[in-house]
């Protein structure tokens, strides 16, 4: 009866340890990356954490099984976050979900619940998320009904800037930059160069006759960059960090943006820091118009066994970015796979050990 007692202990504190406390306990190695003594007037800084690719499962290529513990720990791993960083704003660089693109609209009011569920952060924090193509499909496919349906429930599916504690966002529609004329694609082009006069009137002052614009946005600082694409690089091999197994060639408008819209963009906003999801790993580079770039690895094991995020402090003049590692995939199965083996071999070694005993008895 003891050994029973022990080894039912032991088996439910395996289960508690790997389903409700190891992703604490590994989010608990994180912490908010510091700016530059100096670089903050007021001594607040804006913390954001930045996610992407969480790939929610969908009806038709998906498991039931597979959704149900990938986003089991999904759900873990970031309400461990909010309870562990606090953060002052979430954002979410597309692909939010696995098949957007192909489901129904009932089956998309799920899907939407079934991300709020997950993703849940308190009332005064706000997410915010950019559109991806497993959301509203690549360009080729982008239709209104479903860039309609994702903008009811989430945030405009076109270019659009979010002040935030003095800090200018530039959340774009990747899908949408492709400058072949599509309306699409006109549309975005509009309100990019509508942003960029609102930053050119931010940056004039007292000499901006919008006074709209000054009394909503403030004060000029160069704007942080947000999309599902990366701009343009040829591969990750120019990263100066990155976490990808494998180095693959990147073909334009697919991985990444094209050089043109890459310049574009460049040359319309001057950003100063760039983020951005879609390859599912991890890469810090300087990009094509000289700034540092950071590509968010996939939130979701679907994607990646080991998969993070980032937590990002921002102030009008300057920014700091750390990379967090979330609990890896293997980690959870090594454990159960240990802990299961040694419970076998002691039974196997008591029941010999009983039969011995018992065999002795006999003699």
């Amino acid at each position: 009866m003891y050994i029973l007692t022990t080894i039912s202990s032991i088996v439910f504190l395996t289960f508690l340890y790997c389903e409700f406390l190891a992703d604490f306990v590994q989010l608990t190695q994180c912490k908010w990356p510091t700016l530059a003594s100096g670089s903050l007037k007021n001594g607040h800084g804006l913390k954001a954490m930045i996610i992407a690719d969480t790939h929610l499962i969908g009806p038709i290529r998906g498991h039931w099984l597979d959704r149900l513990y990938r986003e089991w720990h999904m759900y873990r791993s970031f309400q461990a976050s909010m309870h562990l960083f606090a953060p002052d704003v979430v954002f979410v660089l597309g692909d939010l979900f696995d098949e957007g693109d192909f489901v129904n609209s009932r089956d998309f009011e799920q899907y939407v619940a079934r991300f709020h569920r997950i993703f849940k952060t308190p009332s005064n924090v706000p997410i915010i998320s950019a559109v991806g193509n497993h959301d509203i499909g690549f360009h080729y496919k982008m239709d209104s009904s479903y860039i309609k349906r994702f903008a009811t429930h989430f945030n405009n599916t076109g270019v659009e800037m979010y002040t935030i504690k003095g800090n200018h966002f530039v959340m774009i529609n990747s899908m949408a930059m492709q400058n072949d004329g599509c309306s699409f694609c006109n549309a975005a082009r509009h309100d990019l160069n509508r942003i960029s006069e609102k930053l050119k009137c931010l940056k004039n002052g007292v000499k901006c006759d919008n006074k709209e614009i000054l009394q909503k946005h403030k004060i000029y600082n160069r704007p942080i960059l947000m999309q599902h694409f990366p701009t343009y690089r040829k591969s990750d091999a120019v990263c100066r960090e990155h976490d990808a197994p494998n180095i693959e060639n990147f073909r334009e408008n697919w991985e990444v943006l094209s050089k043109q819209s890459t310049d574009l963009i460049g040359k319309l906003l001057t950003p100063r820091v760039a983020f951005a999801g879609h390859s599912h790993h991890y890469c810090l580079n300087i990009n094509r118009f000289g700034i540092e770039e950071y590509t968010v690895a996939s939130y979701s094991w679907r994607n990646k066994v080991e998969p993070s995020f980032l937590l990002a402090t921002f102030s009008g003049s300057s920014y700091a970015v750390a990379k967090c590692n979330m609990l890896a995939q293997m980690h959870v199965y090594n454990t159960y796979t240990v802990i299961s083996t040694i419970l076998l071999a002691t039974s196997i070694l008591l029941i010999y050990r009983k039969f011995r005993s018992m065999k002795s008895k006999k003699a």
